[in-house]
């Protein structure tokens, strides 16, 4: 088992925030086996600091490196309202954890370890199979049973949107699943479930629709999804009964993954991960309906 150790401390500039333009950040970063380990710490101009630990679980990685992952953090503004308009309506960054983390995997073409690799077409840059687990870990908010705190994602500069699988004690510890990288933070969920189990199930829905599948298992696949609708139109049972035909669809995807349903993501980004996009928004809808039946 291998670990590589990055430590990348220095000035942080701000652009556009509250913060002054220069705040000390710590940001350290080990690969071991088929995890990538973050410890984070950043401290605005008025001495705070903010702290967190970041797990990336990858499925089935390849040329997992500190180099090729490009994980970086820095602060965001709550009250910017440039920020503000990422976020879906209803949720907000907590003042106490104004961290944002960003992976952007550099498209790094083909790189070689040594003369002798050149001309192999051996690439270096980092490509995953399926999915990642993404774990956000932080002290700085209080958990809580219940509680309101989201894992988002978005493109760099795109619209969050809530990955959510799971949130747990230990301090605060938001996860999510992904098929694809770029920027996550942690927010404040004001929502009711239902309407957001509602909003997810239509995102769903339309990725299994921009996703290339034969018409055969297409149609298999949105007719589960049919049936988590018809399910929650069934009021107070509808969420819990919905679980049944959720947990189909992710076994569906999950046996079709590389055979019928592309699943390859890489640092290029020539091609769509479908099979971890859909296993993302379903896991993530699945922790929505628990939520709405009343499972903590």
């Amino acid at each position: 088992m291998r670990t590589l150790r990055l430590r990348a401390c220095g000035l942080l500039l701000l652009a556009a925030l509250v913060f002054a333009p220069a705040a000390r950040a710590q940001v350290v970063v080990d690969i071991v086996g088929d995890t990538a380990l973050a410890t984070i710490s950043l401290q605005d101009a008025g001495g705070t600091v903010y702290s967190a630990e970041v797990t990336i679980v990858f499925d089935d990685p390849h040329n997992l490196r500190v180099d090729s992952l490009g994980l970086s953090a820095q602060l965001v503004n709550p009250s910017d309202p440039a920020l503000i308009a990422r976020l879906p309506a209803g949720l907000h960054v907590d003042p106490a954890f104004p961290m944002m983390v960003t992976v952007a995997a550099p498209a790094q073409g083909t790189l070689y370890l040594s003369s002798a690799m050149a001309g192999t077409g051996v690439s270096r840059s980092l490509s995953f199979n399926d999915t990642y687990e993404f774990e956000f870990h932080t002290p700085d908010l209080v958990y809580t049973p219940n509680s309101p705190y989201r894992l988002l994602k978005a493109p760099i500069g795109g619209r969050f949107e809530d990955l959510t699988d799971d949130v747990r004690s230990g301090s605060t510890r938001a996860r999510g699943r992904g098929g694809a990288f770029s920027q996550f933070l942690i927010a404040s969920d004001s929502r009711l479930q239902l309407t957001v189990a509602l909003g997810k199930l239509i995102a769903l829905d339309a990725r299994v629709l921009a996703a290339v599948l034969d018409n055969v298992l297409q149609a298999d696949l949105l007719g589960l999804l049919a049936e988590v609708q018809t399910a929650l139109i069934v009021p107070l049972v509808g969420c819990s009964n919905a679980l049944d035909p959720l947990d189909r669809f992710i076994a569906d995807v999950q046996a079709h993954a590389g055979n019928g349903i592309a699943n390859l993501w890489r640092a290029q980004r020539d091609v769509a991960n479908d099979a971890g996009e859909m296993e993302s928004l379903a896991y993530t809808l699945r922790f929505s309906l628990l939520r709405c039946a009343g499972t903590p």
